[in-house]
């Protein structure tokens, strides 16, 4: 298995399976410090292996679980705000933003339709 492979599994593994996403007190230096890696080489990783930032696929995959639950009948009785802090987000407004630059529209609007 190459090395990167190697990262992408632990990576994913920390990520996703875990879904450690799901922790907005989770950073970019505490996944290098649980993979025994410095913070730079992380980064670096991270860009050849995704095409994108630590935040980039933190976003990506909140913004991908809070689609699924805004959708889902089971969560219907929770407000948008709710289902912001389900998936990771820390506050109202980063939660908008990521999903409205993500989706081209808002969370309540999302669910809506």
């Amino acid at each position: 298995m190459k090395k990167n492979e190697t990262y992408r599994n632990l990576i994913d593994q920390i990520i996703r399976v875990e879904k450690k996403y799901r922790d907005p007190d989770f950073s970019a230096s505490m996944l290098a410090e649980r993979m025994g890696l410095p913070s730079y080489a992380l980064s670096r990783i991270l860009k050849s292996t995704y095409g994108a930032t630590y935040t980039n696929i933190v976003h990506a995959l909140r913004i991908q679980d809070a689609a699924r639950h805004l959708k889902d009948k089971r969560f219907a009785p929770y407000s948008v705000d709710d289902i912001g802090v389900m998936v990771g987000f820390s506050n109202r407004q980063s939660f908008f933003s990521a999903f409205k630059k993500a989706t081209g529209t808002t969370p309540e609007k999302f669910r809506l339709s």
